[in-house]
């Protein structure tokens, strides 16, 4: 019966190794100084890990847009404001 070679089972096998050097990140997450505090879920996909949902988190490009659909609504319906009103009242509704 021959000898099995020791030497060779012993051996793990060789991982790739993924050259970094140079690669700038893919995805940078960037919040404005009004963000509210927000809960991150993730999920693997791949082996890789994703956002699946930002939970919590609005910005003030959030508020602006939903301050200037409440203008457009306010304008066509002829009711009084202004436009830190609309301001005020879509932060009250979106941080709600």
């Amino acid at each position: 019966m021959p000898k099995k070679d020791k030497k060779a089972a012993a051996k793990p096998a060789k991982k790739a190794v993924k050259k970094t050097a140079g690669r700038k990140p893919s995805a940078v997450r960037r919040r404005t100084s009004t963000a509210t505090p927000a809960r991150i879920v993730t999920r693997r996909v791949a082996g890789k890990s994703e956002v699946a949902a930002t939970i919590g988190s609005v910005t003030m490009k959030d508020i602006a847009l939903k301050a200037y659909y409440l203008a457009e609504r306010r304008k066509n319906l002829g009711l009084p404001g202004d436009p830190e009103s609309d301001w005020l009242q879509a932060e009250r509704e979106l941080r709600g």
